[in-house]
Order: structure tokens, then sequence, then C-alpha cells
């Protein structure tokens, strides 16, 4: 990548710094118990089963897995720009596949320091930036684009979905996966429950940080897994994660 050489803990900055976003997103992700140690950030997505989330990590390796196996079966060389890659484990499993190249980025802090304390591959490099304001170092560079578990961080998907086009190869995809998506009918049903909450938590906030995105977008998407439905598939097949993965 293109860029100013300098970097800070390991972490590559593009842009100017913020801690509106991390100071918020921190204090709420201790009291939700997701503020792990490095070890336990170095083992995911399998933590141990004291773990106060361990149940919903079952589903997150499960939904990894089946990415990694996508991309593993495309059988070429891939440059991939992680978007919202939090405290990195899931840029680090995609590093692991062979002849891959990851940019992993966030404005989460403290976070991307700790990615790149317990992640230290040649191939994975952690990078601070707000996107829509540093957009010359990823022009026409990636073949995979993700977005994990961090769509309900941006306000405008169209927009960000646009952005996130400027910076693919022809022929490159974006992918969204872990991620909800509403009826819009159910949205603002949705915004109360996160309201109250992140209310609940001391942390109100942390509400205008988090955003509701229609399914209708997904009828610009490829489909590539949905929620299990049905009482065969709910008997049989219970554990799963229950987002969509799409793919644009």
């Amino acid at each position: 990548m293109k860029q100013n050489p300098n970097s800070i803990n390991g972490v590559l900055y593009l842009t100017e710094k913020r801690t509106s976003f991390s100071t918020n997103y921190i204090s709420v992700r201790e009291k939700e118990g997701r503020i792990l140690s490095d070890q336990e950030v170095y083992n995911l997505p399998s933590p141990l089963k004291s773990n106060k989330n361990y149940k919903e990590w079952q589903l997150r390796k499960k939904s990894s897995h089946r990415f990694v196996f996508y991309l593993k079966n495309k059988n070429k060389p891939l440059n991939i720009l992680d978007i919202g890659c939090g405290n990195g484990w899931f840029s680090n499993a995609l590093a692991f596949i062979n002849n891959t190249k990851v940019d992993a980025i966030d404005i989460n802090i403290e976070e991307l320091e700790q990615a790149a304390r317990v992640f230290n591959n040649d191939n994975l490099s952690f990078i601070y930036a707000d996107i829509f304001e540093s957009l010359s170092p990823f022009k026409v560079k990636y073949d995979i684009i993700t977005l994990n578990a961090s769509i309900q961080y941006f306000d405008d998907l169209d927009k960000l979905l646009l952005t996130l086009k400027s910076f693919l190869k022809p022929n490159g995809e974006i992918h969204i996966l872990d991620s909800p998506f509403y009826k819009d009918s159910e949205i603002e049903a949705a915004k109360k429950r996160t309201k109250d909450y992140y209310k609940k938590l001391g942390a109100l906030d942390m509400y205008k940080y988090y955003f509701h995105h229609s399914n209708t977008i997904l009828k610009k998407a490829t489909i590539l897994y949905s929620p299990k439905k049905g009482i065969f598939k709910k008997l049989f097949f219970p554990k799963d994660i229950p987002f969509y993965w799409v793919k644009f």
C-alpha cells in the first residue's frame, strides 16, 4: 500500500485520530465482556468455555470457516481488505490462506493496537483509516473486501458500498457477513431495542453510532447463505449464524 510509512504500536495511520467512537465502543465492549486478553484474542474464534459469549463464538467460528473455505476454492492470489477488523481475529484467519495479502482497517485504536500486538504476520497489516477521507491508497487494489459484523457502524450503506466498489479490482467482490438486516416494518422497533439496550448498559452515547439497515438492499446482492427457516431446517440444522452472508 502506498502510504505514510510511519506507524504507532504496529498500526499504520492514514487519517487523523478521532477518539469519540473508540471511547464509547470500548466502554460498551467491556460491559459486554468482549474485551479479551491477548491470549484469548489469539485463540479466537475458539475461546474457553468460560467465555461469556462462548455460544456466539461457536456460531461465528462456523461462519468464518465457511468463508475461508470459499476463498480457498478460488485457488489464486488474493488481495483482501477487511473493514471494521476490531481485534483482528478474522483478518488473521484470512491471512492464513495461501497467497493472500490482508489489509485490516478500523477506527478503534485500542483494538487495532491489540491486533497488531497479537497477530504478527508478514502478509497482514493493521491500519487506522476513515475510508471516506482517505480514498487514494485503496483505488482498484483488492480482489475481496469483507465486512464482518461491522455494517451496523456505518450510517449509509449505499454510500459505503459505492465507496468500496471503487477500491476493487475488476471482478472483485464485497462480502457482508454476520451482520443484521431488517424488514422496513421492523426497523423502528429494532432502533428502540438498541436504544434501550445501551441505556441499560449506561452507554446511551453509543446509540448514535449504531445503525439499522433495510433488507431491501439484499435484492442487489448474491445471497451465499441465508438463516435457517422452516421447521425441518430448524430441527436438523439448529446451530448456525442467524445472519445473511451476501456478495456484491
